[in-house]
């Protein structure tokens, strides 16, 4: 292959690696900041009685290996489902958020632990926010929000970082 189709598909890789990076990096920005946003207001919603419905704990595959091939423990994550009632001014509510920023475990041992906080039957307090009622938590704070700003942040760098070396490689070929 001559050179000059060479360098012509070495810059479109890298254009292309670098704007998928600077992409992703601002949707996790963004979603780590609406989901930090929500977290942090709820350390001023006021809280109320409520009861677990339904509390489970979800196996998901991490590495998407199949159920038959799994063999560590590192191909799998654990989450907690959970679904509560509770009441405000007469009116009746349900929620299935347990934090902004949810969490994942690495054991199934560790995610029962949290989950024993949350068994069907028992009176949880609920914070929900007083201007939209329906939307509520079972743990008020950040959660992990953190973690997909720093991705987004991380990302964003690597991106930008890419598309700033295509153009001071385009604008030293052009001198």
């Amino acid at each position: 292959m001559n050179q000059p189709m060479a360098e012509k598909q070495q810059s479109v890789v890298g254009w292309i690696f670098g704007g998928g990076f600077t992409l992703i990096g601002l949707l996790f920005l963004v979603i780590g900041a609406f989901q930090l946003r929500q977290g942090l207001k709820t350390n001023d919603w006021p809280v109320t009685a409520g009861r677990i419905i339904e509390s489970k704990i979800v196996e998901e595959n991490v590495s998407g290996s199949s159920a038959r091939r799994r063999t560590h423990s590192f191909d799998r994550k654990y989450t907690i489902n959970v679904r509560y009632s509770y009441e405000m001014n007469g009116q009746k509510f349900e929620g299935d958020r347990l934090r902004y920023g949810n969490k994942s475990y690495r054991s199934w041992a560790s995610a029962k632990d949290e989950q024993l906080l949350f068994l069907p039957g028992k009176e949880v307090q609920v914070y929900y926010d007083p201007t939209t009622p329906h939307q509520s938590v079972l743990i008020k704070g950040i959660g992990l929000s953190w973690l997909a700003l720093a991705l987004g942040l991380m990302a964003l760098v690597i991106g930008l970082v890419v598309m700033f070396h295509m153009v001071r490689a385009k604008t030293a070929q052009i001198k």
